[in-house]
């Protein structure tokens, strides 16, 4: 967790920017100090936040169209409910929608 939060603090920063690239798991745990498998675990969290993309073969980038201001690094996880119970309300409005619309047709 610190290191999810450390490297949100270095994108919030500037030092990666949106679209970056990061540096690979060996390299990030050189340069923190820690194992592998601590990146491993903190990019996946990270990844879980929509802070970051990993892409087989390429690695991870932060996200090209992440708003840098809004990021939180001390927690990130609650954030996202609003927009994603809006998301689902007007989903759920469509897909009323579109029933009505095929029950008409039957």
């Amino acid at each position: 967790m610190q290191l999810a939060e450390s490297l949100t603090k270095a994108i919030r920063s500037g030092q990666y920017a949106p679209g970056d690239a990061l540096p690979s798991y060996k390299a990030l745990a050189e340069e923190y100090g820690v194992a592998v498998g601590t990146v491993q675990s903190a990019i996946g969290r990270l990844r879980e936040q929509g802070v970051i993309v990993t892409r087989h073969g390429t690695g991870s980038t932060v996200r090209a169209d992440l708003d840098v201001e809004t990021l939180d690094g001390d927690n990130q996880e609650g954030d996202h409910w609003p927009e994603i119970a809006q998301s689902l309300k007007e989903i759920a409005t469509r897909l009323a929608t579109i029933e009505a619309k095929l029950e008409e047709r039957e």
